[in-house]
């Protein structure tokens, strides 16, 4: 698929988290396509993706933290480049993954013309992880799949156009204390107070929970949009297959 030199499209290639059960909506482990120039962009590869990677036929994939739904389809390798920060590459060294990449935190790096800023959130012990601050045609947009805390949410979250984040619950949190630090998943509601924060206007939420894939998805759109209203932001939840076109840091779905 070409596209053309000034258009920047996002597509959700998945957006089911680490579940077990599926939808139509959400059947494939989260993952997000950018398409820019000649650049197909992936980031996270999950177990769905390990008999699949033929057919997105990526340039280059991202990865946010070594889980199996964000790792595990780079078991057989890939032929493309892997960025990871370099903890995330250590967890995949049994992978045979020959050209490995490290996402350095906090500090700019292109990936054929588009910007990536590695962010480290907490979520996990066992796998760090990061969200990614990406820039692109004057356009920026934050995505982070897995967090249950954002540290300085305001200086990381400034100036984004649109957040796209870690949709497992809604408004019950799913955050608890480990060894000093917190892990799992923040509720979209914290998130959207995040981005409230931070002057974020809209809000995408993608790698879904078990209430989000079973229930009824009108009833949770509209749920998930009013809670957004209630602070100012637009906000959605993500199917597979959805595309966002971004321009000169405006998005139209």
């Amino acid at each position: 698929m070409q596209q053309s030199a000034t258009k920047v499209v996002l597509i959700f290639l998945g957006t089911r988290g680490g579940i077990a059960r599926r939808s139509r909506r959400h059947r494939r482990h989260s993952s997000l396509l950018i398409l820019y120039r000649n650049a197909r962009i992936m980031i996270d590869c999950g177990t769905d993706w390990l008999t699949r990677l033929s057919s997105i036929a990526p340039t280059a994939i991202v990865l946010t933290h070594a889980h199996p739904d964000h790792a595990d389809g780079l078991a057989k390798g890939a032929q493309c480049p892997v960025y990871a920060p370099k903890k995330t590459l250590d967890s995949l060294k049994g992978f045979p993954i020959y050209d490995r990449r490290v996402m350095p935190a906090r500090r700019s790096v292109m990936i054929h013309s588009v910007r990536f800023t590695a962010y480290p959130v907490q979520h996990s012990i066992r796998a760090p992880a990061v969200g990614y601050r990406i820039s692109v045609k004057g356009a920026q947009f934050f995505y982070v799949p897995d967090v249950a805390r954002l540290p300085n949410a305001l200086n990381t979250l400034r100036g984004v156009d649109v957040y796209i984040g870690d949709g497992a619950t809604t408004t019950r949190s799913m955050v608890r204390m480990k060894n000093g630090r917190l892990i799992g998943h923040a509720s979209i509601v914290a998130q959207l107070g995040w981005c409230k924060l931070a002057g974020v206007h809209r809000a995408i939420f993608t790698h879904c929970g078990s209430p989000i894939v079973r229930g009824e998805a009108r009833a949770l759109n509209a749920a998930v949009r009013q809670l957004g209203r209630a602070q100012g932001i637009d906000a959605c939840l993500a199917c597979d297959g959805d595309r966002l076109s971004l321009s000169g840091g405006e998005g139209a779905v």
